[in-house]
């Protein structure tokens, strides 16, 4: 009986050990679910934070991107303009030129016509003095003849 008394103490000695030893488990236990926890959280606010950044940084891309694309329509249209600008231009200019060498070939073509009408004119005076030299010619020609 003095064993079964004194193995009552060491059983329940060793039943408090084992509960100290449970409990200093749970307390270890959930100190590290916590810190699992805490860490998960600590994750996912990087995890949001990378993806605040990610998402600032491809709102400030697309805002250059739509800066630069505007700058270029800019200039494109700016080119066109010029382009046309510069063609209307040369157009007017090509207009000027033929309107100066319609002028040129016109006034040639009638100092030409004048000088053919001066030409006939002076060939047919020529053919008129020779027809009336002739007949004086023939005249004087009867009359001595005669």
């Amino acid at each position: 009986m003095t064993n079964t008394i004194h193995a009552e103490p060491d059983a329940l000695s060793l039943a408090l050990s084992e509960v100290r030893d449970l409990q200093r488990t749970v307390v270890v236990l959930r100190t590290e679910l916590e810190q699992a926890q805490h860490e998960r959280q600590r994750q996912v606010q990087d995890a949001q934070a990378a993806a605040h950044n990610d998402t600032q940084q491809l709102r400030a891309t697309v805002l250059s991107l739509r800066d630069a694309l505007e700058l270029a329509h800019g200039e494109r249209d700016n080119a066109v303009k010029a382009a046309l600008a510069a063609s209307l231009a040369e157009i007017a200019q090509l207009r000027d030129t033929i309107a100066v060498l319609r002028t040129g070939l016109e006034r040639a073509l009638a100092e030409h016509a004048s000088l053919q009408q001066q030409s006939a004119s002076a060939q047919r005076a020529e053919v008129q003095q020779l027809q009336d030299t002739i007949r004086a010619l023939r005249s004087a020609l009867e009359g001595a003849a005669a």
